[in-house]
């Protein structure tokens, strides 16, 4: 790989180091100021909407309480609870005018009755929307009904003056049975009291949720879920509404089935906001807030965001940063290879010649190079010129010491740390007898002479220590046996050899 291309790697590959870390830096920042921030925002939004069904249910009892201490409903001008009483039918008809008004301006209504407490809880009137398409109508004395045995009429007879029954959310019921479609409903109730302190009966409302609900359910979203549970984690509003009432249709669907950890929460004082997994593990934020409905069933308003919504800010700014740092690694690209060329020219040209720096031609540098470049390749240049220089000297030095080892009527020889023979000069044949291929790979000890091995090698040791000998005699024994008296000297070298001249006595 040539070094230009390199350069350019290595100076991209730094630039794609340093925005990634910063950009995952500045993402982790992003995400520790988004996150909090847009569970705050999911928090304050489930806060409208609870604030929203419990207006409903509020608005509700303050309807009923009015309606109880009124004294036209209480029978001040009149016993509405004796019905053979013509005065009676009368003051039922106002009412249920009255009713009738109230559930045209109150479209979240279903019905208004007043229950005596009389002939087993018979209804005294009742005004709901059972007419043609919903119309608002008075229901016929014949289709009042007994409600004593209701548990809402048990509930709310015993209270005393001021206090008011709220229902648990529930589907409506006919004759026992859940009608169809389903309508959720809270029946808000308060005992009625004549003048002279005799309960009378209770005058109630049945609240329909669906208006309510159905703008809960509409303020969800992509990535975002509503739910409505009651105290005991039983949905009562949900995306998917077969998962609604099911405490009521034999097929329970619970918070805490979903969101395991949950239900602990809201049944703790803990009311922030954070970031949970559900059952499959999928990280989302969620906000809750608990109520009491008028003061009655508690029941909580959820909302889950999913995680990638909740830090789609901070997404949204990382995707655009990466847009930024994609267009600024093309730009450091095309002025890394702009940079990496004119840099490695001029060390294309020094390459080139220190690769034949071994040659005889004299090496051509960029001399006229700037910077650092030119001021390396003139000291290149100024080495060259030594270095053949002193090749040359030293060329001729060996040449010159060659030929004198080749010619000199001494033996010389050179052996390695263990005494075998490296080199011998030509000479040795002259002196002992062999030529110089017969002794290069044998031991010098060989040919020494026996009775001077001992003081022979106690001489190369001290050579070995640094001391140079001179002229220390050895008998060497000739090839045809005779005995060579011998006379030399040695020198230890630092590559662990010696070097051993060696003459005739």
């Amino acid at each position: 790989m040539k070094l230009s291309t390199r350069l350019t790697i290595a100076m991209v590959a730094l630039v794609l180091v340093t925005i990634a870390v910063t950009g995952a830096l500045t993402y982790r920042n992003l995400l520790s100021i988004a996150v909090p921030r847009s569970l705050e925002r999911l928090g304050g939004h489930v806060l409208l909407l609870a604030t929203e069904l419990e207006a409903v249910v509020r608005g509700a009892r303050a309807d009923v309480l009015g309606f109880a201490v009124d004294e036209a409903v209480g029978g001040g001008s009149g016993d509405i609870t004796d019905r053979s009483s013509i005065f009676a039918a009368a003051e039922r008809r106002r009412l249920a005018s009255r009713f009738s008004a109230e559930l045209t301006a109150k479209p979240w209504y279903d019905d208004l009755r007043i229950i005596g407490i009389a002939d087993a809880g018979r209804e005294i009137v009742r005004v709901n929307r059972s007419g043609a398409g919903g119309a608002i109508r008075a229901v016929s004395d014949a289709e009042l009904q007994h409600d004593g045995d209701e548990d809402y009429f048990q509930k709310t007879i015993p209270l005393a003056a001021g206090d008011v029954y709220i229902s648990p959310i529930e589907l409506r019921q006919s004759q026992g049975a859940v009608e169809v479609p389903h309508v959720p409903v809270v029946r808000v109730a308060a005992p009625l009291f004549a003048p002279d302190g005799r309960r009378l009966g209770i005058v109630m409302a049945n609240v329909d949720l669906r208006p309510v609900f159905d703008r809960i359910r509409g303020a969800g979203g992509a990535g975002r879920h509503i739910y409505v549970v009651n105290d005991s984690g039983d949905y009562l509003l949900h995306p998917d509404p077969n998962r609604e009432f099911g405490f009521q249709l034999g097929s329970p669907a619970r918070l805490q089935d979903e969101y395991p950890g949950l239900m602990e929460l809201l049944r703790s004082d803990d009311t922030a906001p954070r970031v949970i997994d559900d059952r499959s593990g999928e990280r989302m934020g969620v906000a809750w807030q608990k109520l009491r409905l008028g003061g009655g069933p508690r029941v909580a308003a959820i909302e889950t965001l999913s995680y990638p919504a909740l830090i789609a800010g901070a997404t949204t700014i990382r995707d655009s940063s990466a847009l930024a740092a994609l267009a600024a690694v093309l730009v450091a690209m095309i002025l890394a290879v702009i940079i990496a060329r004119s840099m490695t020219q001029p060390l294309g040209q020094m390459t080139r010649a220190v690769e034949g720096f071994a040659g005889d031609q004299p090496a051509v540098v960029p001399t006229g190079a700037s910077g650092e470049i030119g001021v390396l390749a003139k000291a290149f240049a100024r080495m060259d010129a030594e270095v053949r220089e002193k090749t040359a000297a030293l060329t001729r030095e060996i040449e010159e010491r060659s030929r004198l080892f080749d010619l000199s009527p001494d033996l010389i020889l050179t052996t390695d740390h263990a005494g075998s023979m490296l080199r011998v000069s030509p000479s040795c044949e002259a002196i002992v007898g062999y030529g110089p291929k017969e002794l290069v790979g044998r031991n010098g000890a060989e040919f020494v002479y026996p009775d001077d091995l001992e003081a022979a090698r106690a001489e190369i040791r001290i050579a070995r220590g640094g001391q140079q000998r001179r002229n220390f005699e050895t008998r060497w024994v000739h090839r045809d046996g005779r005995v060579v008296p011998l006379a030399w000297s040695c020198v230890w070298s630092d590559s662990e050899q010696c070097h051993f001249f060696i003459g005739r006595e």
